[in-house]
């Protein structure tokens, strides 16, 4: 149930549309703006974010410890703050070269263009790959057990993310076309969907980020149910197996993503060719592991659950990280 209070005022107007009045609190799917002050907004997106960084930092830190496959503590402290840190930048630095072309063509002044606030999956997830490669090869440790480890619990944060998505009114569906189709609707003229796209307010939109938040709860239960059950399984398993499933579900959301204007290369957009490579990426790891002979060893439960106690404060302070560098936007939303 929104905070928000709509107040539906009775009748129709001479076009027939509902007229909605909101008051300057909430949103459309609960409170868009958590905090503003004078020079600083903090917007539900980042709450969302923070709770999924929290829960994948979680079960990344308790499958290390449990497989001891980085032997100290401080280690996965280490890497866990490294990629909360990176991500978010990656994620923005991505963004802002797909956008490069709004400063260049005058429409935005180079000011205006940096601090707009956004952030790439894509970019984030690429920033990511590269600080646990770059990790794995300070410490020589066996890169595809430090993947398997962020590939059990990305699905969760992601799924949060998409709610957060949902929340502030991006990464949204095309307008439905036909009434069977499932739709939602946007009346906050603040959602990112209706500061870019004001003639879509109340227009059905395909429920894009609900699509991808059951797609990633479903990719975790079979991620989960892997590190669970096959226990003499090869390193690098469970990555694989979710860069398909996650490829696979991006490359078919698209299809109904409605933010425009789209990236297309060869007919298909640039996220479509990223979810190829992920998909091809993903069955070239799963071609290597399932030839080798190598396994991912004995566990110890015990020894996870410890990894957690000690890294408590790891556990505090990277969704902070996360929910702060998502969340924040200036005076006004979208900027900094």
């Amino acid at each position: 149930m929104m905070n928000e209070r709509a107040e539906l005022i009775e009748g129709l107007s001479d076009t027939g549309d509902v007229v909605v009045k909101q008051s300057s609190r909430g949103g459309d799917f609960g409170p868009l703006v958590l905090y503003q002050g004078q020079s600083i907004t903090l917007v539900g997106f980042g709450f969302f974010v923070g709770m999924g960084t929290l829960l994948a930092v979680l079960h990344a830190i308790f499958y290390l410890g449990t497989y001891q496959i980085l032997p100290q503590n401080y280690q996965i402290g280490q890497l866990a703050l490294g990629v909360a840190v990176v991500a978010p930048i990656s994620g923005y630095i991505m963004t802002r070269f797909l956008d490069i072309k709004t400063w260049l063509s005058g429409e935005k002044s180079f000011v205006e263009y940096v601090r707009t606030v956004s952030f790439g999956l894509w970019g984030s997830l690429t920033g990511g790959l590269i600080m646990i490669t770059v990790f794995s090869s300070m410490y020589q440790i066996s890169l595809l057990s430090l993947l398997d480890a962020f590939a059990l619990g990305v699905p969760l944060a992601q799924a949060f993310g998409r709610l957060g998505c949902l929340n502030y009114g991006c990464c949204h569906g095309k307008e439905c076309t036909a009434d069977r189709q499932p739709g939602i609707r946007y009346f906050d003229s603040r959602t990112k969907v209706l500061r870019f796209n004001p003639e879509l307010k109340g227009k059905r939109l395909h429920p894009t980020q609900l699509y991808s938040v059951l797609a990633n709860l479903a990719i975790y239960s079979v991620i989960l149910s892997l590190s669970i059950f096959w226990n003499d399984r090869p390193p690098g398993i469970l990555v694989a197996i979710y860069m398909g499933m996650y490829g696979i579900k991006r490359f078919s959301i698209e299809f109904l993503r409605g933010e425009f204007p789209r990236v297309y290369l060869s007919g298909l957009t640039i996220w479509q060719w990223f979810s190829i490579s992920f998909i091809v990426l993903g069955l070239g790891i799963l071609s290597y592991v399932l030839t080798s002979d190598v396994t991912i060893g004995a566990s110890n439960s015990s020894v996870g659950v410890e990894s957690l106690r000690a890294m408590l404060g790891v556990l505090i302070l990277a969704p902070v990280i996360m929910g702060l560098a998502y969340g924040t936007h200036g005076r006004k939303i979208g900027s900094w």
